[in-house]
């Protein structure tokens, strides 16, 4: 199978069949994430979070938008971190302050 039959398969049979299952899930209190590769770089991402949510999946989330690129991950991070506050010794190293400048 090509990348392209792949890709296509993904997006007649797999997305909508995750679209559901995300949608039951927030019925029933659920965040939802789920990732699938037809090629290298190339994927699919399904996101629901409901309220009330951790951290994990939005952080898995922009792990997946980064698409492999570290700089692209570390950026969002110290984005949202700007932006709301944080918990990473990392990012404060980095000059980013744990409470972050909501205001900016």
């Amino acid at each position: 199978m090509t990348p392209q039959e792949r890709e296509a398969f993904y997006d007649r049979e797999i997305a909508p069949a995750l679209i559901s299952i995300s949608k039951r899930c927030a019925e029933h209190g659920l965040s939802f994430l789920a990732l699938a590769e037809w090629a290298p770089g190339a994927f699919g991402r399904t996101v629901h979070l409901v309220p009330g949510h951790g951290e994990t999946i939005p952080l898995t989330n922009k792990a997946a938008t980064a698409n492999g690129n570290t700089d692209a991950l570390i950026h969002a991070l110290a984005k949202d971190g700007m932006k709301d506050g944080h918990s990473s010794i990392y990012l404060f190293e980095m000059g980013v302050p744990f409470e972050g400048r909501a205001e900016e």
